[in-house]
Formats: structure tokens, sequence, C-alpha cells
């Protein structure tokens, strides 16, 4: 570079600093509209129209999280890889599984309990002397059931050293899924005492959680010794996370309103049994809940405003939010947020089982 341009060139940007250090506007931003960032505008009702905007990964992510992410939202645009395969599963998810069954090899029993269809997942060893006597209940993500059955749960009972049952509910929730989950407590009720029974669950399975906790106050079943609310809430999706969970996370733009809503049968959205969030004589009932979300969670504003709402009853509620976490981001084994989340709820459901 000529010594004159090379000049020129140190001494504009030494103009430059000067300014913005002073405060002052630079000329460029003083002469016209287009070189200043697009104005948000808001309504008198309080929408916010927001212009189209760049947003990059979060630099707070692990390099094994972004590419977990970028692998499922960009996988999932291509409709092959999320057909059901002939066994239920999807390509989508295969590579979770892949890595899963190397990481944590687990005994898988398909049988059923009280009629109704589950895996049962078992350390090979057999659970651990402090476990021989309890049990947790998984409930899997909405449509995934040969995948998130094992995602879900797999991980769990080798590390927890503890046995997992994998519940195959079906869709409408009300009656049938909350009635099967019922069933399937019930039976095991008669062999566990509620104090070793725990129930978790992701997405939409973690909604099923808290309606399956109010149809057991309803039914007067003793309660379990603790539940988890994953990837979910107890009042289905709902606040700002619907949208900014839905760009940053699925990659798509917000849906026509909370998906958890639509089977529900003739139950009311808002009801105690389908949003105890929005019952406190119910949820002040809740034994304690474990709820874990991310910044790129569809679930993130209503996992908040649950844990909001037990803390305000005396329930006790661990709420735990992972930066850039995408919706169920947990399922991949890969990154160490998901370890961390392993370790998180095997914890959880130690300290509590067997009170």
């Amino acid at each position: 570079m000529p010594l004159r341009l090379r000049s020129v060139r140190l001494a504009l940007l030494s103009g430059l600093l000067l300014t913005v250090l002073s405060g002052a506007a630079p000329s460029w931003a003083q002469e016209g509209a287009s070189a200043r960032p697009p104005e948000i505008t808001v309504d008198p009702d309080g929408t916010f129209h927001i212009p189209a905007m760049t947003v990059p990964m979060s630099n707070l992510m692990s390099p094994e999280l972004k590419q977990s992410l970028l692998h499922d939202v960009l996988m999932a645009r291509d409709p092959k890889n999320t057909a059901l395969q002939p066994d239920g599963s999807t390509l989508l998810h295969k590579l979770h599984r892949d890595r899963q069954d190397a990481l944590y090899p687990v005994r898988k029993e398909d049988t059923h309990i009280a009629g109704v269809h589950v895996m049962v997942f078992t350390p090979q060893q057999g659970p651990s002397a402090r476990n021989k006597n309890r049990v947790l209940i998984e409930l899997h993500s909405a449509g995934c059931w040969t995948d998130c059955a094992q995602l879900g749960s797999q991980p769990i009972a080798y590390l927890g050293k503890i046995k997992v049952v994998a519940v195959d509910y079906h869709e409408p929730q009300f009656p049938t899924a909350v009635g099967e989950v019922e069933s399937v407590y019930k039976e095991l009720l008669k062999s566990h005492k509620a104090r070793d029974i725990g129930i978790y669950g992701c997405s939409r399975g973690g909604v099923l959680v808290a309606r399956a906790l109010a149809v057991f106050q309803k039914d007067k079943l003793p309660r379990p010794a603790a539940a988890g609310l994953l990837c979910a809430s107890a009042g289905g999706e709902r606040g700002d996370a619907v949208y900014t969970g839905s760009a940053l996370g699925n990659g798509t733009m917000a849906r026509g309103g909370p998906s958890v809503d639509r089977d529900l049968g003739d139950a009311d959205p808002n009801g105690p049994l389908a949003a105890p969030v929005y019952a406190p004589e119910v949820l002040s009932k809740f034994p304690p809940t474990l709820l874990i979300a991310g910044t790129r969670g569809v679930e993130l504003s209503t996992a908040a405003y649950t844990h909001e709402q037990m803390v305000r009853l005396g329930v006790e509620s661990d709420l735990h939010v992972f930066e850039g976490g995408r919706h169920s981001f947990w399922y991949d084994p890969a990154p160490p947020e998901s370890k961390q989340v392993y370790d998180i709820i095997v914890k959880f459901f130690d300290r509590h089982l067997g009170r």
C-alpha cells in the first residue's frame, strides 16, 4: 500500500475513534437514515415490530452444542429425515441413538404394564443397591416413541444405575394419554412405595407429567417423590419464547398457537388438569420439581413462569437454563451441556427418592 494512502486511512480511523469516544455521532450517521440501524416500532397494545436481523451462534455455547443444533435444524429441513422408518425411528435421531448406545449400554425390555406398552431400561448389572426399590417413569416427546423413549431414558438408567420405565402413551392426552400414565403408575404402586417413584418427561411428555400429577391428585393417589419437566412446563407453550425459540431453536417462524393445547379433546386448555400452573390449589401440591430449558427453546418462558409460581407457593423447584440450548437439546449426548443435564437429573432424583 502506498504510504500516502495508508496515512489517509489511519487518519480516518483515528478520527472515527476520537468521534466515538467523544460521544458525538460520526458524520455518516448524521447524514442519512440509511446508515442507522432499522428502528423497532411498538404498537399501543405493546406489540413489537422487529426488523430482520442476523443472529449468530452464542459465543457461550460449546462447539459440540453448536454442531448439534446445526445437525438437527438442517436435517429437519429434508422430509426424508423426519419420515418414520419401518421400526418407527427417524434418520434425524439416528446419530443421537448410535452415540447413546456406544456411551450408555443398558438392557432394554419391550413389555407391557397394566396393559400399556412400555420400554424398560435397566443397567446391565442391575440397579444399584441404593436404587433396588426405586423406579423412574419417563414420558417421551410427542410422536417420537421409538427414538425419544431411548433418548430420554437410556443415559439416566445407565448413569443413575436405576430402572426407567418409558411409557408409550397415545394421543389425545385427555383422556387417553393421562389414563395410560395413571394405569402404569397405579400398577407400580403395587410393588413400590410412592416415595420411591419419580416421573419425568421431555417436551410434550413433560407437559403430560404435569397433567398426570394433576390427575393423580384428583383421583387421590399418593404423589410420587419428585417430578421433572424437561424442555417443558406445567402450562404449555406461551410467552416470548414461543417466538424467539421457534426462530432461533427450530429455525422456523412461530407456530399459530400453543401446539400442546391441540390434543386435549374437550378439556379446558386453561383448566387445572390441562394447565396446573394456572391452578394454585393444584400446583401447590406438586412434589419437588426439576425444570430444564434452553435459551433457544420454545419452552423457556413457561418453564420460568412455572418455576416462579412454584416458588411463590412454597413448592421446591429447581430451574436450570442452558445458554444456546434448543428444544430437547439434551437428547444428543455429544455436547458437554447434555452430559451436565444427565448429571442434574440423576442427582435430583437420587436426592428426593426414598425420603
